[in-house]
């Protein structure tokens, strides 16, 4: 039986349901006085887990997935097509954060069936492994605002400095090596333990498992669509809609939930940010609550489809004064062009990170 225990970032308590772990001797101690906004006992209420929403929502994304593959089946036109492909990549990105709290294990109370369900319908399509990304994905959340963090890359403005640089970045191509081997070959950790790296860590292996899910994925992938629709349905029904509306808006939404227009020095001070947003943009950026995203980076343990009480009962705390709420990912997304140069955010710049 998996305890859950083995997730690095909860610890048991009150039988099977987990709470976010109090403290981590890597974690950044700058935000660890705002967990207590929320009592511990509200947090476990708000932590109790509810495996039917998780299903139904998943099974809502595939059905809009597959309804738009069939309109382009039914009828192959440029106007189908331009409609199947942002319905296929939000509806995606709504799976991916699910997944997302699959990598949490916050699905299932037991890992091993937390980790089936991510891999065989969410996560496997696009060729990942729960067990494999959960490690990156830990590690970012315990060092946010540090130079351990993998995800740096991504919110830091070392290398968003100029206006060529940042739109270099909107498009992804920035990111996709660092973000790949940070998960595959876990380059972030490896330079951070190179002790443990020597000797490997089966948790970043693939197995016969894990190989079987992904390899089937492609073959019905590749192959149901080449018959249903064609030979380009592959690539434009399901690559394209999965970088530009879920890679790509991922990243970026990451960027922004941790992003400010000065040297990152200062900047890591203050990156736990929420956006009220509007529908279109969080169906954009952050399907499934995921805008309110301090609430989950000071409670890990609370579910997805709980994330919006916990940030109201939040935004009422005195204390949360320190936290910030924004209106608009696109509004910052622009303030922030504008505010470029950032000649104190340059590459090799020196940064010192937050409670070191």
């Amino acid at each position: 039986m998996t305890n859950v225990s083995e997730n690095p970032e909860t610890a048991p308590m009150g039988g099977d349901t987990p709470i976010s772990a109090s403290s981590d001797a890597g974690e950044t101690s700058i935000y660890k006085a705002y967990r207590s906004l929320l009592p511990p006992e509200r947090v476990r209420e708000l932590s109790v887990l509810k495996p039917w929403r998780p299903v139904v929502d998943t099974l809502w994304m595939w059905a809009g997935i597959v309804a738009a593959w069939a309109l382009v089946a039914w009828h192959p036109a440029w106007w189908t097509v331009a409609i199947a492909i942002p319905v296929i990549g939000t509806r995606f990105y709504g799976l991916f954060i699910i997944g997302h709290d699959g990598m949490h294990r916050r699905i299932f109370a037991k890992i091993s069936s937390n980790d089936l369900f991510c891999d065989l319908f969410i996560l496997g399509p696009i060729g990942a492994i729960t067990r494999i990304n959960n490690r990156n994905h830990m590690d970012h959340h315990l060092h946010l605002a540090t130079e351990r963090d993998p995800d740096r890359h991504k919110h830091a403005c070392f290398n968003k400095s100029t206006r060529p640089e940042y739109l270099f970045f909107l498009s992804g191509l920035m990111s996709l090596l660092p973000a790949l081997g940070n998960v595959y070959a876990g380059r972030a950790r490896k330079a951070a333990q190179p002790k443990a790296a020597a000797t490997g860590d089966p948790r970043r292996q693939h197995g016969a498992r894990d190989f079987a899910i992904l390899l089937g994925w492609q073959i019905a992938l590749i192959g149901g669509l080449t018959w249903a629709i064609g030979w380009w349905a592959y690539p434009v029904l399901w690559l394209l809609p999965v970088y530009v509306h879920a890679y790509l808006a991922d990243l970026v939404r990451s960027f922004l939930e941790h992003a400010h227009p000065e040297s990152d020095e200062k900047a890591d001070r203050h990156r736990l940010i929420t956006y009220t947003s509007n529908p279109l943009e969080r169906r954009i950026f952050a399907p499934m609550n995921m805008n309110y995203h301090a609430a989950h980076h000071l409670w890990t343990s609370i579910p997805y489809y709980n994330l919006k009480k916990a940030d109201a009962e939040l935004r009422q705390q005195p204390g949360a004064a320190g936290l910030e709420w924004r209106p608009s990912y696109l509004g910052f997304a622009l303030r922030y062009f504008l505010a470029l140069p950032l000649p104190e955010c340059r590459r090799g710049e020196p940064t010192s990170p937050a409670g070191a």
